[in-house]
């Protein structure tokens, strides 16, 4: 080793379990300079070169043998920060990941020429991570349909600034991070702001990062990934809708944004804010747990708010109606609003039909060849296989060989032709898809669109039908109940409250659940029933579930070590589509078994089995 005994503690640029550990390297003295904490260096491992992260640079090694030198130092502009590095360890043992698999989505792409327009922070300007001193917080703040609470989230920021602390936004797309990052403009044009996103351009996203680096912004605002920003004196933390999927990573560790910005909070001392129309299950849970205050406006349930809502059971007695997919009242609605403005339609599905079945026998109407669905993509077109593309000329019933179909679940195209049909003359307009709207800038027209892609109305729309409402309640989905009250929040904001006249006509019965917590103006209730059934059934969030998917003899393995621990409770196996076994397990105490598995996953990957994945508390149990 050479005299000068400088080592650095790395963290492998792998993505194998067994090699999820720091190890050590010689500093060479031409590398003494620019070889610190959070660059990128490349070191030889296995015979292979391999990137690796620097995590510390010390004096000492417990390594016996002479280290291997550190072969070049990537780029000498330190990006990551002792906290995020902190942070990512966290997701990464909670999640039961990698942690060089985190530093993914902390750490963007490196931009080369965005790098020399920035100046490298030196020792004095250098110390990001100051020490904060304020008190961990969590809120719940929770705003009806047609209240603009951007104001209020800047008076957060605003407070924060003040005391010369900064403030992240998480919103869930780049849409809505655009927009809101506008209204904020709009309100305070001299707030410093920047956007993080994985939506941006490369090179932007990187340019970004450094300026964030710098401390040079009061608030960063962002899609996911944004909760792991290099702020270097962060006093807020808050995230908009925390229960939507988009907060979900679809790739491993399979983290969510909510559970990462309450530990980055916890770790910052700062205050944390769950903030929308409504408090999702899993904060429900904390507010159970009383580790939460709840924030509301005083005059929440207000006329001025709130649209009338009117279901299929207090607009007709006949029995009929309920059959119908356009009940009677629901084309007076829209007949109505259309002399007052413009008039939402949402639908569940796109497409023409996205579900044909046997006139006879009700059985879904497969393709006699491959046996896949089969779908109309317009009027004039015959049914096409969803698989193989055929369209058979002599398609019959497999069941009862009968040769007649019907359309069960209409699309978005099908529906304009039928409103096409009634009000003739009316501009129509769709959203959805590959074609989305933002806003609207037509008067008097109808809109048809997806849950998500409604454009905006400045003027609020005069009225909404929620069309095909058992699409979205009858999902076999542990999420339903909360996505399907969300999307249908959602439209709530976009209509006209109920004083200005704005009327939503919901084609479900009153005595649905989620129907009933919108005509009580109270989505709590909803939430908070969905939230006890949970828990007595043993699901999150009371509960930690662990789903677990790799080959059956991993998974043997596992369950027989876990079977041990009466605390657990182990649902499975089952044989999943792409022939892994998956087993689900729920705990009260995730600190006694994440460990646990982790290790044995550790030990798989090792002796080079196949992987086994570990998704904890995912969106749904699949």
């Amino acid at each position: 080793m050479s005299r000068h005994l400088k080592i650095a503690r790395v963290i492998l640029d792998s993505p194998l379990p067994h090699l999820d550990r720091l190890f050590d390297y010689e500093i060479p003295e031409e590398l003494n300079q620019t070889c610190v904490p959070g660059v990128k260096v490349k070191v030889k491992f296995s015979g292979r070169n391999l990137e690796a992260w620097v995590a510390d640079v010390t004096s000492m090694s417990n390594h016996v043998k002479k280290l291997s030198p550190i072969t070049k130092v990537i780029s000498n502009y330190p990006v990551l920060m002792p906290e995020v590095l902190a942070l990512c360890q966290i997701v990464a043992d909670k999640f039961i990941g990698n942690l060089t698999d985190v530093l993914r989505f902390a750490i963007p792409p490196r931009q080369a020429k965005i790098e020399k327009n920035h100046k490298i922070i030196d020792e004095e300007s250098g110390k990001i991570f100051t020490e904060t001193k304020g008190a961990f917080s969590i809120e719940c703040a929770v705003f009806p349909p047609n209240y603009s609470l951007t104001q209020d989230i800047y008076i957060q920021i605003l407070k924060m600034k003040q005391i010369s602390k900064q403030s992240i936004i998480l919103l869930p797309n780049i849409n809505a991070v655009e927009e809101f990052v506008a209204e904020l403009k709009s309100i305070d044009d001299d707030l410093k702001i920047e956007i993080l996103s994985a939506e941006q351009e490369p090179s932007m996203r990187y340019s970004s990062f450094l300026n964030i680096l710098r401390n040079t912004t009061d608030v960063i605002v962002g899609t996911r990934n944004v909760v792991f920003a290099p702020v270097a004196n962060l006093g807020l933390i808050a995230i908009f809708d925390d229960a939507d999927q988009n907060y979900y990573s679809q790739q491993s560790p399979y983290w969510n944004a909510r559970d990462v910005a309450i530990w980055r909070a916890e770790l910052n001392n700062a205050k944390f804010i769950a903030f929308g129309r409504l408090v999702s299950i899993a904060m429900a849970q904390v507010l159970n747990e009383k580790k939460a205050k709840l924030v509301e406006i005083s005059d929440a349930k207000s006329e001025k708010y709130w649209s009338k809502v009117l279901t299929l059971d207090n607009t007709s007695s006949d029995p009929m109606e309920s059959s119908k997919r356009f009940p009677r009242k629901s084309w007076e609605v829209i007949k109505d609003g259309l002399k007052r403005g413009n008039v939402l339609i949402q639908v569940p599905r796109l497409g023409y039909s996205s579900n044909l079945q046997c006139s006879d026998c009700r059985e879904s109407v497969r393709c006699i060849s491959c046996s896949g669905p089969m779908l109309i993509k317009n009027k004039e077109s015959k049914p096409e296989c969803r698989w193989c593309g055929q369209v058979p000329t002599n398609w019959y019933c497999k069941y009862c060989k009968s040769k007649k179909f019907r359309i069960s679940v209409v699309g978005q195209t099908k529906t304009v032709e039928e409103l096409g049909k009634v009000f003739p003359g009316i501009k129509i307009i769709t959203s959805g898809g590959k074609s989305i709207i933002r806003n609207l800038e037509s008067d008097h027209s109808i809109v048809v669109a997806t849950p998500g892609a409604e454009p905006k109305d400045s003027k609020g729309y005069a009225c909404a039908v929620l069309l095909d409402a058992y699409l979205l309640l009858g999902v076999p989905s542990l999420a339903a109940p909360e996505e399907s009250l969300r999307k249908w929040l959602n439209v709530f904001n976009l209509v006209s409250s109920e004083k200005d006249g704005g009327e939503i006509f919901i084609t479900a019965d009153s005595t649905n659940r989620i129907v009933q917590s919108l005509i009580k103006k109270n989505t709590n209730w909803l939430i908070e029933n969905e939230r006890e059934q949970r828990e007595s059934a043993g699901l999150h969030p009371a509960f930690t579930d662990i789903s677990i998917a790799g080959d059956e003899k991993q998974i043997s393995e596992l369950v027989s070590i876990l079977r041990s621990d009466a605390e657990l409770r182990i649902l499975g196996p089952r044989i999943k589509e792409d022939e892994t076994v998956q087993v689900v397990v729920s705990s009260k105490f995730p600190e006694n078994v994440v460990p646990k598995i982790r290790s044995e996953i550790i030990k798989f990957s090792a002796a080079r089995t196949k992987p086994v994945r570990a998704y904890v508390n995912a969106y749904d149990i699949d």
